[in-house]
């Protein structure tokens, strides 16, 4: 089997695919194009600078790729179909804004000789992005909003092959666990080429801003994801990614007229401009939603998590989407009275998630 993995630069896609690796027991392999090709240029003689790649002459640029991927196109036939042993991940961009310019970083021949098998497009919020490339050749380049939009050209572009080739696609953040990748491949792509039956994928759907507020309920929420995967079923968190907290410290930073927002990324100190972060404020609270449509039309239901009577805006819209995007609904209510609104886009209702893990199991979602 053979996996087409894309994400842009300070994304951290490269080391989450080699922390699957190194949990897959061997049954994985990474190439990455990026270190492919300037292996490739030193064996032709050619030593490119640090920072100065995206710099050369665009044929010269093709060229190095084409040659990178005619070697890479001889070793995929040693992965190919559901009975391969080992699997390989071809670890890559599909586009680079480099001088506030797109430019691609595929070659459209060689993807269709290689015919991947999955694509899968690795994200990261775009503060984590933005503290990383302050480290490398990128400094200085990107403001917020051009990783942003950035990072949603690199899912859009990822999406639309896979969607011409007719192949899966999947939505990962870099934060959820290497696991998941490795279950997405061996559970349900692979079960699915090889015939089998595969896991049941879920969406877990809740207030956030209120869980994020009430610590018993962020455990609570984590116990009933925790719960679900360990009978079986691939979750997908949408708080995986929460960049639009650093909005709201924006907004109060420009109320009380502070020019930077101090942030901690990843143990270290990243300051951002207010203004920055306001400028890109509208990208993405609009991409936070897409985003989540995007990982509930991944998955075969919505699994609401609601502990509260608190109106949440964002469940009630992310039940109405999934209900009438043809995907069973189960809710985990734990309180008797209820909208009947609430029913109506709901498929079934529960007080608790051992109930609901039961009914998973007993109408033969859940396998184990």
């Amino acid at each position: 089997m053979i996996i087409f993995a894309t994400g842009i630069s300070g994304s951290g896609r490269l080391n989450y695919l080699e922390e699957a690796a190194a949990d897959s027991g061997g049954k994985l392999k990474v190439v990455d194009i990026g270190k492919r090709m300037f292996e490739k240029s030193a064996e032709l003689g050619i030593r490119i600078p640090d920072g100065k790649i995206l710099d050369m002459d665009p044929l010269a640029l093709d060229y190095l790729r084409a040659v990178t991927f005619e070697e890479l196109l001889k070793e995929a036939e040693l992965y190919r179909g559901p009975g391969s042993e080992v699997d390989l991940v071809i670890s890559t961009h599909v586009c680079f804004r480099w001088k506030k310019h797109l430019t691609p970083a595929f070659n459209l021949y060689y993807l269709n000789s290689i015919d991947p098998d999955i694509y899968v497009t690795i994200v990261d919020n775009a503060q984590a992005v933005r503290a990383r490339l302050e480290e490398t050749q990128w400094k200085g380049r990107l403001k917020l909003k051009d990783i942003v939009v950035w990072r949603d050209e690199e899912m859009f572009i990822t999406e639309i092959l896979a969607a011409y080739r007719r192949k899966p696609f999947y939505i990962l953040a870099r934060r959820e666990p290497p696991r998941l990748l490795l279950d997405i491949l061996y559970k349900v792509e692979k079960q699915r080429l090889r015939g089998g039956k595969p896991a049941f994928k879920v969406y877990l759907s809740y207030p956030i801003t209120h869980v994020l507020s009430n610590p018993e309920h962020f455990k609570m929420k984590d116990a009933v994801k925790e719960a679900l995967r360990e009978v079986g079923a691939i979750v997908f968190d949408p708080i995986a990614i929460d960049e639009v907290q650093i909005t709201g410290l924006a907004e109060d930073a420009e109320r009380n007229k502070r020019e930077c927002v101090d942030l901690e990324v990843e143990g270290k100190n990243l300051r951002l401009d207010t203004r920055e972060i306001l400028e890109a404020r509208s990208d993405i609270i609009d991409q936070t939603v897409a985003r989540d449509y995007k990982l509930i039309d991944q998955s075969d239901a919505i699994i609401v998590f609601y502990p509260t009577t608190s109106v949440s805006p964002g469940v009630l819209n992310e039940i109405r989407y999934g209900f009438t995007h043809n995907k069973d609904v189960y809710a985990i209510f734990p309180i008797e009275t209820r909208s009947p609104f609430f029913e109506y886009y709901t498929t079934m209702v529960f007080k608790s998630h051992t109930e609901l893990i039961e009914y998973l199991k007993s109408s033969g979602h859940l396998t184990s």
